[in-house]
């Protein structure tokens, strides 16, 4: 248990989770997903004008900061997963997760998007999002070489000085090429 200002809480069923500094700049780009996540899963709740701007909210999200996400961590990772398990679950869920910004394409479209579609999308782009910190993440540091994960610092460290971090971040990111993989060659 937890004690705050007379509070008693019990503790978060998920402790906060040791992440290696090559993985931060990928945990912390999940923040941006999990935002739009919960507001796609709360907007399924709400009126026909909050479902639309939850899609279209996680729509932008989805072209300057979640594919390039995507696309740096099936560039950068998948040269470190060892569990073709893993490797395939990655691709399947980043495919299924790029199907559901098509139909929020489409959902966007209506006159009333379908609230259980708004909240699917949410919930899947959460679940990703939860595998890859509680399983994936820690799988690749605990499974990778000192000199992997060094090499993987390199890279993601590069990619998040490339990204924008301002307050807003409405704009596409600016981003510089790094080439290879942190396993050596290009994924």
């Amino acid at each position: 248990m937890i004690y705050r200002k007379g509070m008693v809480m019990n503790e978060h069923p998920h402790p906060p989770i040791k992440r290696h500094a090559a993985l931060a700049p990928l945990s912390r780009d999940h923040y941006v997903g999990l935002v739009h996540a919960h507001r796609l899963m709360k907007a399924a709740q709400k009126g026909r004008v909050a479902r639309h701007k939850a899609l279209a909210d996680f729509i932008d999200a989805w072209t300057t900061e979640i594919a390039p996400h995507f696309q740096d961590e099936e560039r950068l990772l998948l040269p470190l997963i060892s569990l073709a398990e893993d490797r395939r679950r990655l691709l399947e869920e980043h495919a299924s997760i790029e199907r559901a910004v098509e139909h929020a394409r489409t959902l966007r479209k209506s006159v009333d998007p379908d609230p259980a579609s708004v909240s699917d999308m949410g919930r899947l782009l959460e679940g990703h999002i939860r595998w890859e910190e509680r399983v994936l993440f820690n799988r690749v540091q605990d499974g990778a070489s000192s000199e992997q994960l060094s090499g993987l610092q390199e890279c993601t460290s590069q990619v998040e000085r490339s990204r924008s971090r301002s307050g807003s971040r409405s704009g596409p990111p600016t981003r510089t090429s790094t080439g290879g993989s942190p396993a050596g060659g290009n994924a």
